[in-house]
């Protein structure tokens, strides 16, 4: 057994052994507008979110109810696959084309908005872009037992911008690679520095689907489907070394953003599935 292989396991037993629970309170009906809800972030007081791939190019602040209070255009945007948003203490805000559902896509963008984007009386503002690839992929799309290279969770963290892949391999590991970039717009390759095993008992629990950090406890937060994973004690931009966390979330939900509101607090929302519901604000915090 490699060095490799034998982390990767102990790793995984530190993970699944720290099992505990969240209490999870829906605050709102998200407006019909906003039945794929993919990404959220707390900011400057306000809510904002966004819809997944084929939706506008548009950021909604929302109330606490779910209803939409304004919305805003981003200028020369596509929203190919928008995933995730994050911000960095000075104000700037990224929003993550990153999605890449068949692993298919050679290049994705993050979106850059200005630290006074709200301030815009037009509602409609400009970005700088990220265009990234991975460094080490190679096919489009590789094997199916290497399909890596989805990805909805991102999050600033110390000048850098961190990509946590969604795992879509057959059979389904449950790991998910750490991608870092530059926070500045430019074209780059993203560079692969750890991998993670966040979970393997099956996709409808382990898919890793949202990310956020707050910088005030160092911690970071990870969405999966079925369990939210806090990431605390580490050095530097060492994260996958530090504590992990699990807290379980009881029911099938297709859940995919969340945000800190302080340390122990955070919005969540999950897109309308027929079948499993959904399509609503809830505010989760640590029992």
């Amino acid at each position: 057994m490699s060095m490799m292989n034998y982390l990767f396991i102990v790793l995984s037993l530190i993970i699944s052994l720290n099992s505990f629970g969240v209490r999870v309170k829906k605050i709102g009906d998200l407006d019909s507008k906003l039945d794929e809800s993919s990404g959220i972030e707390y900011y400057k007081g306000k809510i904002i979110t966004h819809n997944d791939s084929g939706g506008k190019a548009e950021l909604y602040i929302i109330k606490q109810n779910g209803e939409i209070e304004r919305t805003i255009k981003i200028k020369d945007a596509e929203n190919e696959d928008w995933e995730d948003l994050t911000a960095a203490p000075d104000g700037r805000f990224f929003i993550g084309d990153i999605g890449n559902n068949l692993n298919e896509r050679k290049e994705c963008q993050i979106y850059i908005l200005d630290d006074d984007f709200l301030d815009d009386k037009d509602n409609s503002v400009k970005s700088k872009t990220i265009e990234f690839e991975y460094k080490d992929q190679d096919d489009f799309p590789p094997k199916k037992s290497e399909l890596y290279y989805d990805a909805e969770a991102m999050f600033w963290m110390g000048h850098n911008i961190y990509i946590l892949s969604k795992c879509r391999t057959k059979p389904f590991t449950g790991r998910s690679y750490v991608y870092v970039l530059p926070d500045q717009p430019g074209d780059y390759k993203a560079r692969k520095i750890a991998e993670i095993p966040f979970c393997s008992t099956g996709w409808m629990w382990c898919s890793v689907t949202a990310a956020d950090y707050d910088q005030a406890s160092n911690t970071i937060a990870v969405l999966l489907y079925g369990k939210l994973v806090l990431i605390s004690d580490f050095q530097g931009e060492r994260f996958w070394e530090g504590n992990f966390e699990t807290h379980n979330i009881h029911g099938i939900k297709q859940r995919e953003a969340i945000a800190f509101i302080d340390s122990e607090t955070w919005y969540m929302t999950d897109e309308w599935r027929r079948g499993l519901g959904g399509g609503n604000l809830y505010k989760v915090t640590k029992k």
